[in-house]
């Protein structure tokens, strides 16, 4: 049986994330600051193929902590670095301690984590997913410091499928636009119709639009596909 760790996998993308995989009959584990009803239903309804650990990977005493456990980090077949914070404001506006937890948690505990994932699929291959965002490829007002963290996320994966390429561990990005979750939630009506009027589909993504991209990359059936990037936008930026 196959293993994923999933961050962030709680809530939104994530969780739907988490559902696909023991669909699809791999074995999950997946981490987030808090817990929700709905991953505490998914860790029963599937015992023992479904783990859920209380981890916020910005932390490094729980990244730490998660590294240790061997059961997590052993053995697995796919990574998904999808655990992000959606801040938003002007540059100018904005709280340098707001600019430092958005790199934080978006960039540099995905970079540390997958330090510690790599070692352990040296020796047998796997495969990285990071969730980007659109947000790296096409500016938004208010979002200067999410889109740096996200377009250097998207470098950081192209740079990985070069580094680990040969040891059999393939690196690919997705880049959703804009979902219905919680995260854009966030927006204003205003903010949301005018997404809406930028997108060639004229709607928000579901989560349904973006987990059977993740599903692909995490498959057998991409063997040969690394260091690409999926833009799953709607035609947002067509």
């Amino acid at each position: 049986m196959k293993r994923v760790l999933v961050t962030g996998g709680s809530r939104g993308l994530g969780l739907a994330i988490c559902q696909r995989m023991l669909r699809e009959g791999w074995e999950v584990i997946t981490t987030s600051r808090r817990p929700t009803p709905e991953i505490e239903a998914l860790v029963r309804e599937h015992p023992g193929r479904c783990e859920y650990l209380l981890a916020d990977v910005a932390k490094a005493e729980d990244r730490d902590r998660l590294c240790a456990a061997a059961r997590v980090l052993d053995g697995l077949d796919g990574f998904v670095a999808n655990a992000a914070i959606g801040t938003e404001g002007l540059l100018t506006l904005m709280p340098e301690p707001s600019v430092r937890e958005c790199v934080e948690v978006n960039l540099l505990s995905t970079i540390l984590l997958t330090r510690q994932v790599v070692k352990g699929m040296l020796s047998r291959g796997g495969s990285l997913v990071f969730v980007s965002s659109v947000a790296a490829r096409t500016g938004f007002s208010g979002l200067s410091v999410y889109a740096a963290t996200k377009g250097a996320l998207a470098s950081f994966s192209r740079a990985l499928a070069r580094e680990y390429g040969e040891r059999g561990v393939r690196a690919n990005c997705i880049l959703p636009g804009f979902l219905e979750t919680d995260m854009s939630a966030t927006l204003s009506a205003e903010q949301q119709e005018r997404v809406r009027r930028r997108t060639a589909l004229r709607r928000l993504g579901r989560v349904e639009d973006v987990v059977g991209a993740v599903r692909f990359l995490l498959s057998d059936e991409a063997q040969y596909v690394t260091g690409s990037e999926w833009t799953i936008d709607g035609g947002l930026t067509a």
